[in-house]
């Protein structure tokens, strides 16, 4: 290997590991320690379980965030990058607005629909792993023929962990349930997915065509 074409390859490789780092225009200080920038490349280590973990989390405290469109809120955009920050949830909760919001902007990207799911056919964005098999895409056309108990159990799985059933379209929890039925895994295949296919999955479990 030439050694430009190893300068490029480690150009490459430092570019990728920025990519969610998130460079202030103004440092900002928190506990006395002063932060020139936010480092959120745990994103891309974080899974559907997280957000779920997270909508909990806002729904243990009274939060708008967690019955609503709860991906479009900052509460949850701060949840999730003290996930992948590492840092607590309290230095997000003191930063700038301005600050604030390209953290927002930077978990909604990573997170961003990309319009994968047709016929009933949910194709990841990536290959995928769980229990020693790969897999690229779900067939999830058997939610259209999904009976009311069904739909009441994922409901008990929901209740179990904690959510106060109100609006199911909203809650990832029960996306991931449903879609395990539709394929006949269990759930922990759809939870473990990358938090990228969160809203994909989300999407095409509620479906419109399923419930003609």
């Amino acid at each position: 290997m030439s050694e430009e074409i190893r300068t490029e390859e480690k150009a490459r490789q430092e570019q990728a590991e920025r990519a969610h780092v998130i460079v202030l225009k103004k440092p900002h200080t928190w506990e006395r320690k002063e932060f020139t920038e936010i480092d959120l490349g745990g994103l891309d280590k974080l899974t559907i379980r997280d957000a779920i973990d997270a909508q909990r989390d806002l729904f243990g405290q009274q939060e708008v965030a967690s019955s609503l469109l709860c991906e479009t809120t900052t509460a949850f955009a701060m949840e999730i990058a003290a996930k992948a920050s590492g840092l607590p949830i309290e230095f997000f909760k003191m930063l700038p607005i301005n600050v604030g919001r390209q953290v927002k902007r930077a978990v909604q990207e990573h997170m961003r629909k990309t319009g994968v799911e047709d016929n009933g056919v949910l194709r990841l964005k990536s290959p995928y792993y769980f229990g020693g098999e790969q897999y690229t895409e779900f067939d999830l056309s058997a939610i259209a023929d999904m009976s009311v108990m069904q739909e009441s159990a994922a409901e008990n799985v929901m209740a179990r962990e904690g959510f106060i059933i109100t609006e199911n379209t909203f809650n990832y929890l029960y996306a991931c349930v449903i879609a395990s039925m539709a394929v006949n895994k269990p759930k922990e295949l759809f939870t473990g997915l990358p938090l990228c296919e969160l809203l994909n999955l989300k999407e095409a479990v509620n479906n419109s065509d399923f419930f003609e």
